[in-house]
């Protein structure tokens, strides 16, 4: 991660860096899976706190067709610098996703309502999480090399 934000209010200002793991099943109805990653600072400003966060990005979906499906694909984040009950954010949700075609590329349109049954209490916004997203498929010419 990079110090990027022009505000102190928008980021840490610290590097960033640690491991990640993901696990994918995708079957013919069901898509179960998570993405992990773990973020350490190593550099920046020593007036500013260190970073010491986990990022689990779950997902559940089940297919009703082809291009339709059911499910949610929320954040687990938990800041380890915070103290107490205020160290994770841990929702649940539900949402609707289909695929349709523009052109010659495949578009996945969907939209999940998170609701987080953990919060922090000290972090405005944590309650409720929409999220609505637009996922063009790349082309499979340009994977030609990886044949």
């Amino acid at each position: 991660g990079f110090p990027t934000a022009s505000e102190e209010i928008l980021g840490d200002g610290k590097w960033t860096a640690g491991p990640s793991a993901l696990y994918a099943y995708m079957g013919p109805k069901w898509k179960i899976g998570g993405l992990l990653q773990q973020y350490f600072s190593y550099a920046g400003p020593s007036s500013r706190d260190d970073v010491n966060l986990t990022n689990l990005q779950y997902f559940l979906f089940y297919s009703l067709s082809e291009t339709t499906a059911v499910g949610a694909a929320p954040n687990i984040i938990c800041n380890w610098e915070q103290d107490g009950d205020n160290t994770c954010t841990v929702p649940i949700g539900i949402g609707f996703s289909t695929t349709v075609q523009m052109g010659k590329v495949p578009v996945r349109f969907g939209a999940e309502f998170h609701y987080s049954v953990i919060q922090p209490d000290d972090v405005l916004g944590t309650k409720w999480d929409f999220r609505f997203y637009v996922i063009p498929a790349a082309p499979s010419a340009l994977f030609d090399w990886m044949n």
